[in-house]
């Protein structure tokens, strides 16, 4: 007769079982002993092709043998092959009179339709067996080809809209819970026994979890809720009261109450719950606005660089962008002031140190020659060369400086200048690290996050240099080499350009990109004469887009017809009032922004009269 079709007295021997063995008879009949503890050992299982010992053998403090197979193989199957009974692994004091081989619960599973699948059998001593139905109604001890299920699964896929289903840990809780008259499933096998398998059966279905009320049934009440969280339209975990092991136990001291009113009782459980959230060792941080103190801008240049943000500086290469830097950089070493002109608050540059990274210039060729004929203070300015570190062996050597890892560094030399306020980085993407990708997102963010933080603790600005793609089509936000992140960072950002009414020309135009901390910020038009920077008087009104010699067709047809109209209305002979000229516009239906550029495509030239009111003069076109 196979065995696994023998009657279950006969597999595991008689009721008593013999005498209690003794662990040194355990151990001779094992393979690969080996000590691991006090009283305790790993060997190879019998019960399985075992190449790697996996089974724990522990003799307990009250004599019990605890045999446990770490690859998953039955406590029944491990003594079978050891030819021992199970009930001879327990000592006389705790071996019940009871038939070891007779059940004490049978738990039926069976699939959507109702038809039986396997059957887990509750044995004394506790024990528990699985078994299947055989094709002669007889049940075969093994699991072979068993699909197996969630416990009574005809009930649970019953369920619709508004059925909270509960999920316990064993059968017997299952069906505790079952009684009053609540939707209520398990799995076989206990704790982290939950099978992926499960899930597809509880998707879109509101679940209470209720698990035992030990370390296992924790674990085991987490695993499901992250198993059933992305199907499940909500997962909540339920807690026992204090000093029950199960819903069963306590359900024991509730004999008095009506099942009716326990429904209720776990019903409320549910609601009081809160809603089931993954654990993580990330938190997060909040700050109630209410906390906040508000500041206001400190600037590095008025209305153009804030202190304590990163600015941006794009352009093509050979522009002046690297000679703008050194011009700013030798106003902070001495104070000077800002080409803006008259209508500034403060057109003073905060004096100061400045912190250099040049990837492309040479100190002794261009950089110092550079900043003498701007007659920077070169006491106050710094260039940070690279980092010097030890390697594996402890030997100290010279890298390259790099944003990905020597933050750190950078903070150091700004702390080691007197009141630093710029650090100047020329170009940004020399210094980024080289597994840094400059076109993914996150690799940008992970690089310029901790430069940000640098720039508001030390209350400084950082003007960081990128070179412009070559996506002509795009708007200049999108024109900075690699991604948007860039941009995305800065607080700032601005164009240096050639004038695209002069290309040929050594007139170079500075122009806003991005700038939702300025106000109606204007641009700039400035030459490199003699080394030195030579900034026009005047601001300009054209867009960062129309430098390039893109920007809105609409736009530039508008401008042009408000040239025009300036034109007609204004000569050589013949001027009016600004105030006169701003509400002749308005009547026309010219907005002021559009009425200064067209001023500056017409050639519009200004002088004070009695030093009382502005008035306008058109050149002819």
């Amino acid at each position: 007769m196979d065995r696994r079709s023998m009657p279950l007295s006969r597999r595991l021997g008689s009721a008593s079982g013999g005498a209690p063995v003794k662990i040194e008879t355990v151990l001779t009949r094992l393979q690969g002993v080996k000590p691991t503890g006090a009283k305790q050992w790993q060997a190879v299982c019998p019960a399985h092709d075992d190449h790697k010992p996996s089974l724990s053998i522990t003799l307990a403090e009250d004599g019990k043998i605890l045999l446990h197979c770490q690859a998953g193989c039955a406590f029944d199957a491990v003594c079978e092959n050891l030819g021992i009974s199970p009930a001879e692994l327990f000592p006389d004091s705790q071996r019940r009179d009871a038939d070891p081989s007779k059940p004490l619960a049978v738990y039926d599973y069976r699939d959507e339709l109702g038809k039986l699948v396997y059957q887990v059998v509750r044995l004394p001593l506790k024990r528990f067996m699985q078994r299947r139905p055989g094709d002669n109604g007889e049940f075969i001890w093994d699991m072979k080809g068993v699909i197996r299920v969630p416990y009574r699964l005809p009930e649970l896929v019953k369920t619709g809209d508004g059925d909270i289903v509960f999920v316990v840990e064993g059968e017997r809780d299952a069906d505790n819970v079952a009684s009053l008259g609540l939707i209520v499933t398990t799995n076989s096998g206990g704790a982290g026994k939950w099978l992926d398998s499960y899930n597809h059966y509880f998707k879109g279905r509101t679940v209470a979890l209720l698990g035992d009320n030990d370390e296992p049934g924790r674990k085991h009440v987490q695993q499901v809720a992250q198993a059933l969280l992305p199907v499940a339209r909500e997962v909540r975990v339920l807690s026992l009261p204090e000093g029950f092991k199960d819903i069963s136990e306590y359900l024991d001291t509730q004999k008095s109450v009506e099942p009716e009113a326990l429904k209720s009782l776990l019903l409320k459980w549910f609601y009081e719950a809160e809603p089931f959230e993954p654990e993580s060792s990330v938190q997060p941080i909040i700050v109630r606005l209410s906390d906040v103190k508000a500041l206001p801008i400190e600037w590095f240049w008025f209305n153009r660089i804030p202190l304590g943000m990163l600015t941006l500086l794009l352009g093509d290469a050979g522009l002046g962008k690297s000679f703008l830097t050194l011009y700013m950089a030798s106003k902070i070493s001495t104070g000077g002031t800002w080409p803006d002109g008259d209508g500034i608050p403060d057109n003073s540059a905060p004096l100061g140190s400045v912190v250099i990274l040049s990837a492309e210039d040479d100190l002794a060729h261009v950089v110092r020659p550079r900043l003498d004929s701007l007659n920077a203070d070169l006491s106050r300015i710094k260039s940070l060369e690279g980092v010097r570190i030890k390697d594996e062996n402890g030997q100290e050597c010279q890298e390259y400086f790099n944003l990905q890892h020597h933050i750190p560094a950078l903070r150091k030399a700004v702390r080691s200048c007197k009141d630093c306020k710029v650090i100047i980085i020329d170009p940004l993407s020399a210094f980024l690290g080289g597994k840094i990708d400059s076109h993914k997102d996150s690799d940008v963010r992970s690089v310029l996050a901790p430069l940000v933080e640098l720039a508001e603790e030390n209350q400084i600005a950082i003007i960081a240099i990128m070179h412009l793609n070559k996506n002509i089509s795009s708007k200049v936000v999108y024109r900075g080499m690699g991604s948007i992140a860039f941009t995305a960072a800065a607080r700032t950002v601005w164009l240096v350009s050639t004038d695209p009414n002069d290309p040929d020309s050594k007139r170079r135009l500075l122009t806003p990109v991005k700038h939702n901390i300025l106000i109606e910020p204007t641009g700039l038009a400035f030459e490199l004469v003699d080394g030195k920077v030579v900034f026009e008087n005047e601001s300009i009104t054209m867009s960062s887009e129309e430098a390039l010699g893109g920007g809105s067709t609409v736009e530039a047809v508008v401008r042009d017809e408000a040239v025009v109209w300036l034109r007609d209305i204004l000569t050589p002979d013949k001027s009016l009032a600004s105030t006169e000229l701003d509400k002749m516009a308005e009547a026309e239906g010219i907005k002021s922004r559009t009425l200064r550029r067209a001023k500056e495509k017409a050639g519009v030239t200004s002088y004070r009269l009695c030093g009382l009111a502005i008035c306008y003069a058109a050149k002819s076109p």
